[in-house]
């Protein structure tokens, strides 16, 4: 064990692995010394990345759709076979879903983006909160937004996942905090990710108009997410509790 790193000895969680800021995540916390357990639905880029990993750290790569909670009693039931508890966990897996006026919101796409960000972070957390409770210690980071403070126009669907999830990060962390819980959440801006290109489509002016929105002059990068993640599940932010740690080149401040 080399003490120097973050997670060294640790067992991390983190779910949506295969792109973007759940990849970059699972790449730094073995950089930093934790083994892990890598959940996602696509099983051929989860059992790559996993492979890749496991020559550093033991790494375990999970199949699952977070919002089947048959599914996710599997993963925790195969973690806690493998490596008898978790230490931190990153619950990033979810959607960005269509864009459109809430009138022209059809029920399936508002199920699907509510049972994807709230729901399924809901079935990953509370079964993290049992296992780290019982454990008497464990740090848990949610993802949210920029559209968890905000409110941007033609996602209603979305903005009510991502304000829902902060609701859910302050209940748990509240609750939790004196079992040793630490329970927080990340908020990216825009981040360079295939979730990005497919919403911008490619379309290089309006990619600059979102560079020119953030203050900072330009989008951000997943290590940039990963690297805030980290220091949240790190003994570094040993006193953060209930905090949404704002990723987002000064945009959710700008007016």
């Amino acid at each position: 064990m080399q003490r120097d790193k973050l997670l060294a000895g640790k067992v991390a969680l983190i779910s949506g692995i295969t792109s973007g800021i759940g990849e970059a995540t699972a790449r730094l916390f073995s950089q930093q010394g934790a083994s892990l357990v890598l959940v996602a639905r696509n099983e051929n880029k989860g059992q790559m990345l996993a492979e890749e990993l496991n020559a550093q750290y033991p790494t375990l790569f999970i199949k699952a759709d977070i919002t089947q909670a048959n599914q996710v009693d599997q993963v925790f039931e195969q973690t806690m076979a493998e490596f008898g508890g978790i230490d931190c966990a990153f619950n990033n897996a979810g959607i960005d879903g269509s864009k459109q006026p809430i009138s022209e919101t059809s029920d399936e796409i508002w199920n699907q983006i509510i049972n994807t960000n709230l729901n399924g972070t809901w079935n990953m957390l509370n079964r993290q909160l049992s296992i780290m409770s019982k454990q008497g210690h464990g740090t848990i980071v949610n993802m949210a937004s920029i559209c968890s403070v905000l409110a941007r126009p033609n996602r209603a669907a979305y903005n009510t996942s991502r304000h829902a999830v902060l609701g859910l990060t302050r209940s748990a962390a509240v609750e939790y905090a004196k079992q040793g819980v630490r329970v927080n959440a990340v908020a990216p801006g825009a981040i360079d990710t295939p979730i990005f290109e497919r919403s911008t489509q490619k379309d290089p002016q309006l990619i600059a108009k979102y560079h020119q929105a953030h203050p900072i002059g330009r989008i951000g990068q997943p290590r940039e997410v990963a690297e805030a993640a980290l220091w949240l599940c790190s003994d570094l932010s040993s006193f953060v509790v209930g905090h949404t740690l704002m990723v987002d080149g000064g945009f959710s401040i700008s007016g």
